[in-house]
């Protein structure tokens, strides 16, 4: 039987392929793990030191060790005080959302008890009078400015994610149906910081 050069050469890289399959098998067999599901089977294939992205949390206030932290994407406001130390026992965390996912480059201030907050501190707080930073708030937090429904929140939303982050409160009536009328109604409520 004369086999053609190619197919000399596919029989060749088949055959290779089977000896490395059979090779990843029974090295998973003499690791002692018996049966091997197909998720299993997958994470040799993927870096074992494989973690989630991290971001940058400014956290200040009533914690142990103040500071920029490092937490995973998708972590809370109370994911970030546990990671700068715990919070002391001078703070008041009734005033902060600590179900609050944080964003990268994002501060959070933690507050003693009874210390009087700046209206801009921060927008997790339960502070009737806090403005809302639209470049980090939720088409929820959006929804409750004056004039502003869940329709303007969302595409807030989506322009934030879209164009990036506001530079000035101005920049609001860059979203589409965001005018000057709305904008006054808005205006003291809002911060970019």
């Amino acid at each position: 039987m004369n086999l053609s050069k190619r197919e000399l050469v596919l029989t060749g890289l088949v055959i290779v392929l089977l000896a490395v399959n059979v090779g990843l098998i029974l090295k998973i067999d003499s690791a002692g793990k018996g049966d091997v599901s197909v998720k299993e089977l997958d994470s040799y294939f993927v870096e074992e030191d494989y973690a989630k992205a991290q971001i940058a949390v400014h956290v200040t206030g009533e914690v142990k060790e103040r500071g920029l932290i490092y937490i995973n994407e998708g972590s809370r406001a109370l994911d970030a005080i546990r990671a700068a130390g715990g919070a002391l026992d001078t703070a008041d965390l009734d005033r902060i959302n600590l179900a609050k996912v944080m964003q990268d480059g994002e501060k959070l201030h933690v507050p003693a008890v009874g210390e009087i907050l700046d209206n801009n501190a921060y927008l997790g707080y339960n502070e009737v009078n806090a403005k809302i930073n639209i470049n980090t708030a939720t088409a929820e937090q959006l929804d409750t400015l004056q004039g502003i429904g869940p329709v303007l929140a969302q595409r807030i939303v989506d322009f934030r994610e879209r164009e990036g982050r506001f530079e000035r409160v101005e920049d609001i009536m860059k979203v589409s149906g965001i005018g000057p009328k709305v904008y006054e109604n808005i205006k003291d409520s809002i911060t970019v910081r």
